[in-house]
């Protein structure tokens, strides 16, 4: 029996396609090449040979609807060994193969090319000329803002001097740091200094994008209104920037029909994955500037990769040079001398700390720098210590628990349907989220939405009524509505209104074909968006030996769910649960850290 037949993956068929072509007829190697595709497919951009060395394939295949030989690996050298003399592997650079192994990793050639072109892009753009001019004109327009309202912190004039004087940026925050506001300085900043620059604004989802609209639509109102600049009038996810073509491989916009933008800025780039952001890279014009803005604690991509926190990863690890000194001393920002390596990376990187949304005493606040801090015990204390914006309750039952989302969900629902302004309806969305890590099972957001909707359909004897709130699962292309985009129905129109960059788009139910539900979503669809009030849903139950579970509940999904909230936060779950979510990082295997910082 083939070693690997009864999988009936799309794994096991890629292992023994590829086996079969190259004559690699080894159990051992083809089982290889099945962990190369599944790690893929796991949000790994490779594998590491050290993460399959002397374990059995069960160890490694944590999914049991898979079903897998109990093939055991040898040590990490053997299996080197194994790839080595396998023709089906490329062992250098030069070479064209469907696989591709360097410094103990395991890579699809797809995967290590998309590495290279980031690699690539950062390579040829770090270098670097600070002129004094530059620095002038950005901190006199910084002070006209600081005299119009606006206090930035150092680290915000930091980034937008970075911004003004790197052809590459990279600003990472937390919640409340002022990242949009800094995004929208810098706009202007640009803009002042060259009014025919243009800009490119976009976001990884719909829902990111318009949030980032908003936000500059905000600052021009506000700040600089008189001014005649031309501000960019819309936000794009980034596939709508590349121009995504149905059924072709390739964006509209690529390296031989590159983007016609001065500067590229990027928002919510935690969760932007690897094959993206290369073909963005791709796209843009030789002399372009690309500005990378996101949180490098939160979730990485649902799809493979950590492009984000690989980039960011060095902050700890190395120093500033000389120039990236010369503009701390400017901003009064503090230079520790840590004695560490300077790398050209670090100077375009600048982490923004100071948080201007939560108060001194904010449960919230205290919580994520626990989590982030990997601070088991404060985090413990946070949550018993009483906080005005933090609760924890744990149950027993799941009887109790759905009554309680029942009543969560209607008390919300009644003031979205209680609006006669479909404006003021989308306002009051944001008013609570109920979040869970899970899709499916007893913690699951299909269950959850079923047990609300079981309640809410009774009134209304269809599946259509009054102030149902949907989630978009699939970008429409056609319809212009997008994955993560969410929509109210309304009655009297029979239509799903939807946030546009103008008002609202209204469409008939009719036309919509993917969408779910949206009264509890999972973390990973909450990623970009701010509540009032989250209710994340964490088990009441022990882990045990869950492998799912162990790959789900992580330090990143717990920061990423806390983050969500601007006002309350209220946590159902069992302590043991989140004591395991602080003590567990996500793992995910890259070789662009590696190749990008040493």
């Amino acid at each position: 029996m083939n070693v690997l037949s009864q999988t009936k993956t799309i794994h096991h068929h890629f292992a023994d396609f590829i086996c079969s072509k190259y004559n690699c007829h080894d159990d051992v190697l083809k089982a290889i090449v099945f962990c190369v595709s599944y790690m893929t497919a796991s949000g790994h951009s490779c594998l590491s040979l050290g993460t399959i060395a002397n374990k059995t394939l069960r160890q490694i295949i944590y999914d049991e609807n898979i079903n897998v030989d109990d093939i055991e690996f040898p040590d990490e050298k053997t299996l080197e060994k194994y790839l080595l003399e396998c023709n089906a592997v490329a062992k250098n650079t030069d070479q064209c193969k469907p696989l591709v192994y360097i410094n103990g990793n395991c890579y699809l050639y797809r995967y290590w090319n998309y590495e290279s072109i980031i690699l690539r892009f950062f390579e040829n753009i770090l270098q670097h000329v600070i002129e004094n001019s530059l620095i002038a004109s950005c901190s006199k327009t910084i002070d006209e803002l600081q005299v119009r309202g606006i206090r930035f912190s150092n680290e915000q004039v930091l980034a937008q001097l970075t911004a003004s004087t790197h052809d590459v940026c990279v600003i990472s925050g937390g919640p409340g740091t002022g990242k949009t506001t800094v995004i929208a300085a810098i706009v202007y900043q640009l803009l002042r200094n060259n009014q025919d620059c243009s800009i490119a604004l976009c976001a990884p989802t719909g829902k990111a994008a318009s949030r980032l609209m908003q936000a500059i639509a905000h600052f021009k109102e506000t700040y600089v209104a008189e001014n005649p600049l031309n501000f960019p009038s819309e936000a794009f996810t980034i596939h709508r920037l590349l121009g995504y073509q149905k059924g072709q491989l390739e964006f509209y916009y690529n390296e031989q029909n590159p983007l016609p933008y001065d500067v590229v800025i990027v928002d919510e780039c935690s969760m932007v994955d690897i094959p993206l952001m290369a073909k963005l890279m791709k796209a843009l014009k030789s002399n372009a500037r690309l500005i990378l803005v996101g949180d490098k604690d939160q979730l990485s991509s649902v799809e493979a990769g950590a492009f984000f926190g690989d980039v960011c990863w060095g902050v700890s690890e190395y120093s500033y040079s000389d120039n990236g000194k010369k503009l701390l001393q400017y901003c009064n920002c503090a230079i520790k001398e840590n004695h560490k390596k300077p790398h050209p990376m670090r100077d375009a990187i600048v982490i923004l700390n100071k948080t201007f949304r939560f108060s001194a005493d904010s449960g919230i606040a205290a919580l994520a720098q626990a989590i982030r801090n990997n601070d088991e015990s404060k985090a413990q204390e946070v949550i018993t210590n009483n906080f005005a914006d933090v609760e924890f309750k744990e149950y027993d039952s799941l009887d109790w628990l759905y009554s309680q989302i029942q009543d969560y969900a209607n008390s919300w629902y009644s003031t979205i349907i209680g609006q006669a302004d479909i404006t003021n309806a989308f306002q009051k969305i944001a008013n609570l989220c109920i979040l869970t890590p899970f899709n499916k099972g007893p913690w699951g957001v299909e269950t959850y939405n079923a047990v609300i909707e079981k309640q809410l359909k009774p009134a209304f004897g269809n599946e259509w009524y009054h102030g149902r709130v949907i989630m978009v699962t699939a970008n429409d292309y056609n319809l212009e509505v997008f994955n993560g985009d969410t929509g109210i129905y309304i009655g009297d129109d029979d239509a799903v209104y939807f946030s546009a960059a103008q008002g609202f788009r209204k469409i008939h139910p009719s036309l919509l074909t993917n969408y779910v539900p949206a009264y509890s979503i999972t973390v990973h669809k909450g990623q970009g968006s701010e509540f009032e009030h989250v209710v994340l849903i964490l088990p009441h139950i022990d882990i045990g030996n869950n492998e799912h579970w162990k790959m789900l509940l992580t330090r990143e999904l717990l920061y990423t769910a806390v983050t969500r909230a601007r006002r309350k936060l209220t946590i159902l779950g069992k302590k043991a649960i989140l004591q395991y979510m602080v003590n567990n990082p996500t793992m995910r295997t890259s070789g662009l850290r590696q190749r990008l910082w040493y």
